[in-house]
């Protein structure tokens, strides 16, 4: 698949954004089961680049993610 779309996990998870050669490019959100939320950059189905993770209780934090590592996040918060 290229382009855009929706894909819906079995575990109720979500993903809907950019896909390049089947996997996750590009910007999308992929929505966890558990209601955390990423919204950003992906590269070949990984977390990669600038993005916003939103938590199970709604807070957000920003910064670079670099797969399952995000050194550096800050809280976001609106003014």
């Amino acid at each position: 698949m290229n382009g855009t779309g929706r894909l819906q996990h079995p575990s109720g998870a979500t993903y809907e954004g950019e896909f390049g050669d089947n996997m996750f490019h590009g910007r999308g959100t992929y929505t966890f089961q558990n209601g955390t939320k990423y919204i950003g950059d992906f590269v070949e189905n990984k977390l990669e680049g600038e993005g916003v993770f939103t938590d199970t209780k709604g807070i957000e934090w920003m910064g670079k993610f670099n797969f399952k590592t995000a050194t550096g996040l800050k809280l976001k918060l609106e003014m």
